[in-house]
């Protein structure tokens, strides 16, 4: 699958993060342009977690009708198979976010991308237990899951990569 056939599904922190960026603007502009050519998706429930970064909200907010996952996609028997699974191998991505939030984003990203064949794109910490990767990771689930700055070298939105910026974790990784 070349990188113009991939679908990706973002988390609230890679909104947030490119908020604080010079450049968010340039980097918003192209992230709207895949949204609306149908690349690009979050989900309600990221829309909720971003409303205590309002630069972010106010940015995507405009646009919400291109990003967000159509409701008859997100709440299906296929999705709810998935959610289900995660909530028998990987509780702890309701318990991450605490008791304040009963519908936390992360299953809904995991069981939507699973099903519907995105990418899922957070900051979370690729190599640490009981986040996004490694739930994503699970046999049963098996789900691509990249970084937000993995994501902008993919599609293109940033060309160059200073060595200071690679992850030593990520780059000797095993088995990779």
């Amino acid at each position: 699958m070349s990188n113009e056939d991939h679908k990706y599904l973002l988390d609230t922190d890679v909104f947030v993060r490119i908020c604080e960026l010079k450049e968010r603007q340039k980097i918003f502009d192209r992230i709207i342009s895949m949204a609306a050519a149908g690349r690009v998706n979050t989900i309600r429930q990221v829309f909720g977690e971003l409303k205590k970064w309002t630069t972010a909200l106010g940015m995507l907010k405009p646009h919400r009708s291109i990003f967000e996952v159509k409701p008859e996609d997100q709440y299906t028997t296929e999705v709810q198979a998935v959610i289900d699974e995660l909530g028998n191998k990987a509780r702890w991505l309701w318990e991450q976010t605490g008791t304040g939030n009963p519908d936390p984003a992360d299953p809904w990203l995991i069981g939507i991308a699973k099903t519907l064949g995105y990418t899922v794109v957070t900051n979370e910490g690729q190599r640490r237990e009981k986040r996004i990767p490694a739930a994503c990771r699970l046999p049963t689930i098996d789900c691509r899951c990249i970084t937000g700055p993995h994501f902008l070298v993919e599609v293109d939105i940033v060309q160059v990569i200073k060595p200071e910026w690679i992850d030593t974790d990520a780059f000797f990784k095993k088995g990779g």
